[in-house]
């Protein structure tokens, strides 16, 4: 026969459960945020300039484009796994711009 569970013993666990997917989400969203930051002052340099020199700089810019958008792809999937379904908040938090033609 099965022992019965207590549940409130289980809540100290939860609780703690609870706090870990916070803070991942949190270093996620840091890292994203930062990553942004990055590609922002990128973008900006790369609009400032021209011919040759944009030439040079673009593949930079556009590593650092792909990374912003795998590390937000990657905080959707943890949301998800998070059992958050919803993301278009993503979109306004975390604004990813186009990407600059060469």
């Amino acid at each position: 026969m099965a022992r019965p569970v207590n549940v409130n013993a289980l809540l100290p666990i939860e609780a703690e459960f609870q706090r870990e997917r916070a803070s991942g989400l949190r270093r996620s969203g840091d890292k994203l945020e930062d990553a942004l930051a990055l590609l922002s002052q990128a973008e900006k340099e790369l609009r400032a300039l021209g011919g040759p020199a944009r030439v040079a700089r673009y593949p930079a810019y556009r590593a650092l484009w792909k990374e912003a958008e795998r590390l937000r792809w990657n905080l959707t999937v943890q949301r998800e796994a998070c059992g958050l379904r919803n993301h278009r908040d993503l979109d306004f938090v975390y604004p990813l711009p186009p990407l600059l033609k060469e």
